[in-house]
């Protein structure tokens, strides 16, 4: 009896603690007319879909579409930020959503149209919603604005060249007044996860590099942590890519399948250096970084050489690694496998191969060309204590 009493105590506290750790997102969606944009045929299931890192899209769910309802229970995480998700699984385009604790609502006039869906019901899913209103309000304007041109000069003078640069002047005017709505709102929201999603992806483009900078410092410490934020950030410092300036905080995939950061290495030298299996002046460099690896490992706490491969293939990636008998400790080798769409070797304008950037404990780079012969010497130069780089940055 009292066994059955601490089981029952037991599977009760499994029960708690795992309520404790998740919250539920429940999303559910009414699509009006089934017809797809591409076939004849209707849409009958639809996908949750998660956004990764490197911006694929991931299936983690299905739902099977009734008379044009569905529905899914998403179970958040302890500790998971607020991110955009998409329901997936017609033929043009996709519905994008923020997954968080709470009711989500979803209605779609048109399989065949899914974006222009009218998602509701959550905090963030409202502020979106209240964000995409402001560039809604400027095609009503513009609209508004050509058709009242129409009724005053016609449809021969809003043909005319005198009639197109007017309808452009208002399309400029319309869309800078946009902008700086949105820029406005986003400010007044920067604590949500959408402002720095947004400015990320539709803003900080737009802006000059020190417009851009200013609008990442914009942000408060509340979302400095937020996955959204490292991509601001990263795309901000890749635009300003130069020795002296810090560097993208950039994704380290590692062969055992976990995750770190650039910035996890902070207090140390880095050698970041890009690679691939299949390049041969790479595979020729390697005898100048065994030797590097072999000369400063007093100062290994001090000095990491981090690898990233290009490769896509990870069989040849982890067979290159063995042959020339690289997979020593504190030597670190990471691949994301996706060649030179890698996002982290865009974000450092890698476009030829091998590519190395000393970096300073501080995540400021030291130098973007140092190879060879010379990357020993001055490595070892700058672990004995003459830090060179910062004489001619002074000069």
């Amino acid at each position: 009896m009292l066994r059955r009493i601490k089981s029952t105590i037991a599977f009760l506290a499994i029960i708690l603690t795992s309520a404790q750790a998740q919250e539920v997102c429940n999303i559910h969606g009414k699509i009006e007319n089934l017809s797809l944009s591409h076939t004849n045929s209707t849409i009958k299931k639809v996908y949750l879909t998660r956004i990764d890192e490197y911006n694929r899209h991931i299936n983690i769910d299905s739902a099977k579409v009734k008379k044009g309802k569905y529905k899914f229970k998403y179970n958040i995480q302890k500790d998971e930020p607020t991110m955009l998700y998409l329901i997936t699984g017609f033929d043009n385009g996709y519905i994008p959503f923020f997954a968080e604790p709470g009711e989500v609502t979803i209605n779609t006039a048109k399989a065949s149209m899914p974006l222009e869906s009218s998602v509701e019901g959550t905090q963030t899913n409202n502020l979106y919603k209240r964000y995409k209103e402001i560039a809604e309000r400027r095609k009503r304007t513009e609209a508004d604005s050509v058709k009242m041109m129409q009724k005053i000069h016609g449809d021969t003078w809003l043909t005319s060249s005198e009639g197109q640069l007017h309808s452009n002047r208002l399309a400029a005017s319309a869309a800078m007044q946009c902008t700086a709505e949105q820029i406005k709102f986003l400010l007044d929201n920067s604590s949500s996860p959408i402002a720095p999603l947004i400015m990320s992806t539709e803003i900080q483009h737009l802006l000059s590099d020190i417009y851009a900078t200013q609008l990442l410092r914009s942000l408060p410490t509340s979302i400095q942590n937020h996955p959204y934020y490292r991509e601001l950030s990263n795309k901000v410092l890749a635009r300003q890519l130069k020795e002296g300036n810090e560097v993208p905080d950039i994704t380290i995939p590692l062969r055992d399948g976990t995750m770190k950061h650039l910035s996890d290495f902070r207090g140390r030298y880095v050698l970041l250096d890009f690679w691939a299996s299949w390049c041969g002046p790479c595979i020729r460099e390697i005898t100048n970084l065994k030797k590097l690896y072999d000369e400063t490992r007093e100062h290994k706490d001090k000095f990491t050489i981090l690898s990233f491969s290009l490769d896509k293939k990870e069989e040849a990636w982890r067979d290159t690694i063995a042959h020339h008998n690289i997979d020593l400790e504190g030597w670190i080798h990471c691949s994301d496998l996706m060649g030179g769409k890698s996002p982290s070797a865009q974000l450092f304008n890698v476009e030829m191969i091998p590519h190395m950037i000393l970096i300073d404990p501080e995540g400021k780079a030291i130098s973007f060309s140092l190879s060879g012969e010379e990357l020993v010497r001055r490595v070892k130069q700058i672990l004995s204590g003459d830090l060179y780089y910062l004489n001619d940055k002074k000069e």
